[in-house]
């Protein structure tokens, strides 16, 4: 009888605390999808997009803050639903769909060539806070658009894109992170069409 009494007493502290535990909260960043028509020609190439490379922190779907400009922690119950170069490629690949930049647009994941090829390094994708409390959404990326063939750099442009955070916490962060990407992908494709008509590959 004490058996079943310990068991019981132990199955429901175990419950007790499981149900107290906050619940792992999942997050993501969709592209910000606008109904453009093309004001000029298209480039008449085909642009594909290389996977961003990021370092070793960035791989994951961990969401990371930064404090004090360099500790760098986790979200416990706060996480991306997918790796922040994953959720920026497909942001930027949209808004290049969007304004139809190109004739033809390839993604990292096609085997298809190309006649350019643009390639990115991402250093930064946090939630950071600075010393007075405030927050804000931190991008720190460049990309080169590259000649395949010659494998010589047609133009390169380093982003560092901020947004100020409402709230200072995950949510705050989501929100700041994610008008930063939509920001991002706007500022590529503006680099992208200024780097075409000084090519003169759109008149």
């Amino acid at each position: 009888m004490k058996t079943v009494f310990l068991t019981t007493l132990i199955a429901f502290i175990v419950t007790g605390c499981s149900s107290l535990r906050p619940s792992l909260h999942e997050y993501t960043i969709l592209p910000s999808y606008v109904s453009h028509v093309a004001t000029t020609l298209p480039i008449n190439a085909a642009l594909k997009l290389s996977s961003t490379r990021s370092i070793p922190s960035l791989t994951s779907t961990q969401f990371y803050y930064l404090k004090e400009s360099s500790r760098i922690d986790a979200y416990l119950y706060s996480r991306w639903s997918d790796s922040p170069s994953s959720m920026i490629d497909r942001a930027v690949y949209s808004s290049l769909q969007d304004q139809q930049l190109f004739t033809t647009l390839i993604p990292a994941t096609s085997s298809a060539t190309a006649n350019l090829l643009l390639e990115s390094d991402l250093r930064a994708f946090y939630h950071r806070f600075s010393d007075n409390s405030k927050s804000e959404g931190f991008i720190d990326i460049t990309y080169r658009l590259i000649d395949p063939k010659t494998k010589k750099i047609i133009a390169s442009k380093r982003f560092v894109i901020i947004e100020p955070a409402l709230s200072a916490d995950a949510q705050g962060g989501v929100n700041a992170l994610t008008k930063a990407t939509h920001q991002l992908s706007e500022n590529t494709t503006s680099w992208l069409e200024t780097v075409g008509k000084e090519n003169q590959w759109i008149k």
